[in-house]
């Protein structure tokens, strides 16, 4: 029998990039459209990451949410409203992607895990459907969906090979592509490599705290990203690919600048359409 897909939206962070703003930005309504009662309904973010994952034929969604973020289990509620069945994971700290999406593993195994950040919007909105397609002929450990940005330095821009992918950076000062990965579908081998680098990076981060320091700190000086155990994907010779959506675009909702690009005619023209149904 084939492994199920699930899929995994970690919206647990403090979004500090955005202070002082305290409601949850995976909650801000980018758009509106008008409901089947002829009432205008906000859109929230969140929606379009449920979406993506939703047009992959995932109906499985595990949502990781912490103390300060409890607004998102009142918004999406049991997803029904979104086509999906919601599950929450609740995280008791912010210690970065890796260890909010290390909560997961023991939901994850034995699943094929569909990864997407909720604070973000990427196009075509089915990106996620056809990156499925090409982890699944690739046999992949780890796929990504790699979309266009100006501000690669801001970001975890990703040079390939072909299709494997041969690098990922995390805000480099001189970027390799003007692009960035925004999604990811991974097997048991990755959730497990995942799970060995959380549980390194807790322990240094254990470490920290009773040294007097509240930071999880990698060798190179800053947080471990997710980016990191990509890298550590490649070099322990996992089978990595990328798929680069030339035309599409991407948004962080979650830094000033995105959200500014979003609401304001300087938004990408792939997102110019959002007001509407989908």
């Amino acid at each position: 029998m084939d492994k199920p897909f699930i899929g995994l939206l970690p919206a647990g962070g403090r979004a500090r990039r955005l202070a002082p703003l305290r409601y949850p930005k995976e909650l801000l309504p980018i758009s509106y459209y008008r409901d089947e009662a002829g009432g205008m309904r906000a859109r929230a973010v969140a929606e379009y990451a449920i979406e993506a994952i939703r047009l992959a034929e995932v109906v499985r969604v595990l949502l990781v949410v912490a103390p300060w973020k409890m607004d998102i289990v009142s918004y999406v509620g049991d997803g029904r409203q979104f086509g999906v069945d919601v599950g929450y994971l609740y995280q008791q700290d912010a210690r970065g992607l890796p260890p909010a999406l290390d909560l997961a593993s023991p939901w994850c195994h034995g699943c094929h895990t569909v990864f997407a950040l909720p604070d973000t919007i990427f196009e075509p909105r089915d990106a996620l459907r056809t990156l499925r397609a090409l982890y699944l002929d690739e046999r992949a450990d780890l796929a990504l969906a790699i979309f266009p940005t100006p501000e690669p330095h801001r970001l975890g821009p990703v040079v390939l090979d072909g299709r494997r992918v041969a690098r990922v950076l995390d805000k480099p000062t001189v970027p390799p592509a003007a692009n960035t990965w925004a999604a990811g579908i991974w097997n048991d081998s990755f959730t497990a490599l995942l799970h060995d680098s959380a549980r390194h990076d807790g322990a240094r981060h254990d470490s920290a705290r009773h040294d007097g320091n509240h930071a999880i700190v990698a060798e190179n000086g800053r947080e471990p990203v997710l980016g990191d155990v990509f890298e550590r994907a490649i070099h322990e010779g996992m089978r990595v690919v990328g798929l680069e959506f030339r035309d599409g675009s991407f948004t962080d909702i979650g830094t000033p600048d995105g959200m500014r690009r979003c609401l304001s005619g300087t938004r990408p023209p792939a997102l110019a359409g959002l007001g509407g149904r989908p």
